[in-house]
């Protein structure tokens, strides 16, 4: 059946798609529409960088870092791809750091925190991701299978799922040092605060210092005290699943 959508609800993003009448994962082809939006996307190595884009007002060539990884370099065409929507009229040579890239960045009020706001609505649009996740809880599981689905980073994917969640929902990547980052959706509770270390009684310790890659801890209760800050939480548990990552980070996902 035809997806039938408020496009006045769709973000930039996710409009840029539609207007190819995208309805399948498999048919977002970003080089195929960056070549429609009149910039050529070229693999090198970038010093320092993921991704630089080149542009005039009309043309433009998008050159992605050859070093890094398939689903990397996909984020970062969307990436470029939105700073052509976006910024062209002002004519512009960008190199992008792995920072400006970093799918979590995606709170700063400036360009390229946009531009991955953008990238993110390409590759993960809401419009199709949000009918694999409905009525579905959100977990390690859910989103290893979203990632496979549309080539992207579980990270990337576990934070749209995040965002997604009617529960409230936090997704988490920790190293054996701590937190690294945290990004929670609208419905999780302001008073209440990532921890900045995985508790030692928690299976995702283990998983954190022994555990091999893409090993994963079941989706199951723990004491929110092992996971988050905040008054009256002593009696509250929390579901938590972990996963580790091609890194010796973990990428964990908790719901209140």
């Amino acid at each position: 059946m035809p997806l039938r959508l408020d496009e006045n609800a769709l973000s930039p993003g996710e409009k840029l798609l539609w207007e190819y009448g995208i309805e399948t994962p498999d048919e977002i082809d970003l080089e195929a529409i960056a070549a429609d939006r009149g910039l050529t996307v070229k693999r090198r190595s970038l010093d320092g960088a993921d991704a630089r884009l080149v542009a005039t007002a009309s043309a433009g060539i998008i050159t992605v870092n050859s070093a890094t990884s398939e689903k990397r370099q996909r984020f970062s065409i969307g990436h470029e791809i939105g700073h052509w929507e976006r910024d062209r009229k002002h004519g512009l040579l960008n190199l992008c750091t792995k920072a400006d890239l970093a799918p979590q960045n995606q709170q700063a009020k400036n360009s390229e925190a946009e531009a991955n706001i953008f990238s993110a609505d390409l590759i993960l649009p809401p419009y199709l991701v949000s009918t694999r996740t409905a009525g579905k809880n959100a977990s390690i599981d859910l989103i290893l299978n979203v990632a496979e689905e549309f080539r992207t980073s579980r990270e990337a994917t576990g934070i749209r799922i995040t965002r997604l969640a009617r529960a409230p929902t936090m997704i988490m990547v920790f190293s054996r040092h701590g937190r690294k980052w945290a990004i929670k959706n609208s419905a999780w509770p302001h008073y209440v605060s990532p921890v900045s270390v995985v508790h030692h009684d928690s299976p995702s310790m283990d998983l954190l210092f022994a555990g091999t890659k893409n090993a994963k801890t079941r989706d199951q209760k723990e004491p929110a005290v092992r996971w988050v800050v905040g008054e009256g939480l002593r009696t509250v548990d929390v579901k938590v699943q972990s996963v580790k990552l091609w890194t010796s980070d973990i990428l964990s996902i908790v719901r209140l």
